[in-house]
């Protein structure tokens, strides 16, 4: 078996990596705090786990990724010295990592689109085929609600599942790729082997590229209603619910290099996109509050 997202088989990573990637974790630690605070302050957001638990719990797995990558030279200095051969797939400490990290693509599908249908359904703004009056879903739509959130949600667990396929070898029918967790969509069509030879990498890259393609549909519908119907009125069409579409090309930006800057860059658009999200949520939070004012006024 090849480790999937932490190389240690090239080395103890440059100091330059390893500065790098502390900044991340420090950085990913900070949007975990914002997350809770955010989350903790406000009503609205108590009745929907993903954005108050799971969203934070997204970035502290994300913290915890960049210090593995940090202290991936430790990890080789360890394997080396291992006199008694144990493979390095079989530490309980980085199986632990492979799994956790699975679930950041998952919960950031659902952080953006329950951010995204809480908006509109307070504003009582049209939405996906879904429709609002007073805050309330239609009665003739709720199927439909039902239908579109929880097909969000299986959608999130197939992507779980392929993760852990992907960061533990379990591609069924397909060779093992070294590069699979590892690089990005350059060293996949620039590589001259079948495709056949790169299921296993195409795989790790699939669940990132579906939470940009949905985000990019759901950031242009946020920006739309910022646009248009947010209590909140801004001057231009370029206001601050267009950032989670900056966000959203910022992650898949970062899904294109190749081995040697992939992980670091991936997980920096990563993280841009989770920043993007916690303004998101500061948007939100302006706009339902603005809206309860005007209510309380005219009652």
């Amino acid at each position: 078996e090849v480790m999937t997202f932490i190389d240690i088989t090239g080395g103890r990573p440059s100091g330059g990596l390893i500065a790098g990637y502390s900044l991340l974790t420090v950085y990913s630690l900070a949007l975990a705090v914002w997350a809770v605070y955010l989350g903790g302050k406000r009503l609205h957001y108590r009745s929907f786990v993903s954005v108050r638990v799971l969203f934070p719990l997204a970035l502290l797995i994300l913290a915890l990724e960049n210090a593995s990558l940090a202290s991936s030279g430790r990890l080789y200095d360890n394997l080396i010295s291992d006199e008694a051969g144990n493979n390095f797939d079989h530490y309980v400490f980085i199986d632990f990592v492979f799994v956790v990290q699975t679930f950041e693509v998952p919960i950031l599908l659902i952080v953006i689109f329950e951010l995204t249908y809480l908006v509109h359904k307070r504003r009582s703004v049209n939405f996906c085929g879904m429709y609002f009056d007073e805050g309330r879903r239609v009665d003739n739509t709720a199927v439909m609600s039902c239908m579109l959130r929880n097909s969000i949600r299986t959608l999130a667990f197939v992507l779980l599942v392929m993760g852990l396929m992907v960061n533990f070898d379990k591609v069924f029918g397909a060779p093992v790729d070294e590069l699979a967790g590892r690089a990005g969509w350059w060293p996949l069509f620039q590589d001259d082997a079948s495709w056949d030879e790169k299921v296993h990498l195409l795989l790790s890259l699939i669940p990132t590229a579906i939470l940009a393609l949905v985000s990019f549909y759901l950031s242009i519908m946020l920006w739309r209603y910022g646009t248009e119907s947010a209590m909140v009125v801004h001057s231009s069409m370029l206001n601050p619910w267009f950032y989670s579409f900056f966000g959203t090309v910022a992650l898949a930006v970062g899904q294109f290099f190749g081995e040697k800057l992939y992980p670091i860059m991936s997980n920096t658009g990563m993280l841009i996109f989770n920043t993007t999200i916690l303004a998101l949520m500061t948007e939100v939070d302006k706009d339902i509050v603005a809206t309860h004012d005007v209510a309380c006024f005219l009652v």
